[in-house]
């Protein structure tokens, strides 16, 4: 907890608009998120009535007679002042919290969980802020491994300097046929055009590596 504590207060201090935790919110004693981020928010843990009945309702679905025992109303204790978030795939609610300018979002470790609350009662919020989403691109490069591309996208980078360009390897360097997959993205008005310039330029450096290297 100590270690949650820490992680929290230290993103904090960076004043960010939306902070938010996966994982550590289920009934076992090494779940253990809230606990610490309440710690780092200096709130006391508290049995939450909404979060209770959240709980109570999805082991209604699975048994006739529901208990809720400690391990379950565990999932239903979170620092003061928090709002939980429905979970429609599992038990442990999501929970919102606000720390001065900071929304701070408590998500499950399980991914469809995860995911589902994530689209459920955090998109919406980030989408009320009315900032454009990022535009991106992925290509799919084979023949041409890492270190090859790095100066290729070094170039890139200093071409198109409002751009983020990012490679995820997959698979081994020493495979038949290598493949990276790039990702091309920017949040400015016209990314969409310039993200589509910086493709073709990446494209047509690659193309002229794998020709000198079949030569």
């Amino acid at each position: 907890m100590d270690s949650i504590k820490s992680g929290v207060q230290g993103s904090l201090k960076r004043n960010p608009s939306v902070l938010i935790t996966i994982g550590g919110l289920g009934p076992t004693h090494d779940d253990m998120t809230l606990a610490g981020i309440s710690r780092a928010l200096d709130k006391s843990m508290r049995l939450n009535k909404e979060a209770l009945e959240l709980v109570r309702d999805h082991y209604r679905r699975l048994e006739s007679k529901p208990k809720l025992t400690k391990y379950r109303t565990k999932m239903a204790t979170l620092p003061q002042g928090s709002v939980p978030l429905p979970n429609p795939v599992g038990t442990a609610p999501g929970v919102k919290m606000q720390q001065s300018s900071t929304t701070l979002f408590s998500l499950p470790g399980v991914p469809s969980e995860m995911k589902a609350i994530f689209r459920a009662s955090i998109v919406p919020y980030l989408e009320s802020f009315h900032t454009p989403r990022p535009k991106e691109v992925e290509i799919k490069i084979t023949g041409i491994i890492e270190s090859a591309l790095a100066p290729i996208l070094d170039q890139a980078r200093k071409t198109y300097p409002k751009l983020y360009f990012k490679s995820h390897p997959r698979g081994r360097e020493t495979g038949p046929r290598p493949l990276i997959l790039l990702h091309i993205y920017g949040t400015r008005p016209g990314s969409a055009e310039e993200i589509a310039r910086a493709t073709e330029h990446v494209i047509r450096r690659i193309s002229g590596t794998s020709r000198n290297q079949r030569s």
